[in-house]
């Protein structure tokens, strides 16, 4: 609670104390920002790029990698599983200045993941193999404050559209192989984004 009422003090004040007659539209590198974490950018690192007065584009990637083995023992054979994904995304901004240090905006932004697991157990001969392509599509609205003519924060709200394709192959000696599709919908995530202009 205190976090939030400093942090909301130091919003409000920061606007009476640090409004800039210029402020920079060029590249930043840009987190999403929850109190006072910064943390992954559209689940990755990315950044923000003007391209006119009224226009920017955003690029992120993202991605992880985890493995374990499970130890053989006097009745189980070792065992592995493996996990792995990779983001891509894209969107873009059409600001709608008010004065010189806020900018409302629309927001649209598409992005992939593929996600791939392999499991094998220990014991028997069977294993798993998992392959997950989503397609995402984002849209919504937010605006951007500059509380220096460097560093801005931007507070947004996206709805989401999610499309999911790919296979199961599972099985021992012969395997067999399932398609898996899948589509969610969402009224969306909000967030908070600190972007430092260089």
């Amino acid at each position: 609670m205190k976090k939030l009422l400093f942090f909301s003090l130091f919003f409000v004040l920061s606007i009476f104390v640090f409004p800039q007659d210029k402020n920079y539209k060029t590249t930043a590198l840009s987190f999403s920002f929850n109190g006072f974490n910064l943390s992954s950018y559209y689940g990755g690192v990315g950044g923000r790029f003007w391209t006119t007065d009224s226009t920017v584009f955003n690029v992120s990637i993202g991605g992880s990698y985890s493995q374990k083995v499970y130890e053989a023992t006097e009745n189980l054979e070792e065992g592995f599983e493996k996990n792995s994904s990779l983001t891509l995304g894209i969107g873009g901004e059409i600001h709608y200045p008010t004065s010189e240090n806020l900018s409302p905006y629309l927001s649209i932004r598409g992005s992939y993941s593929m996600n791939s697991r392999y499991y094998r157990p220990g014991y028997d001969d069977y294993e798993s193999k998992d392959r997950i392509n989503s397609f995402n599509f984002d849209f919504g609205f937010g605006v951007e404050y500059w509380i220096a003519d460097r560093i801005s924060l931007s507070g947004q709200h996206l709805f989401n559209l999610r499309l999911d394709t790919g296979e199961r192959t599972a099985g021992g000696v012969e395997n067999e192989t399932q398609d898996i599709g899948g589509f969610g919908v969402g009224i969306g995530t909000t967030s908070i984004m600190l972007s430092i202009y260089f």
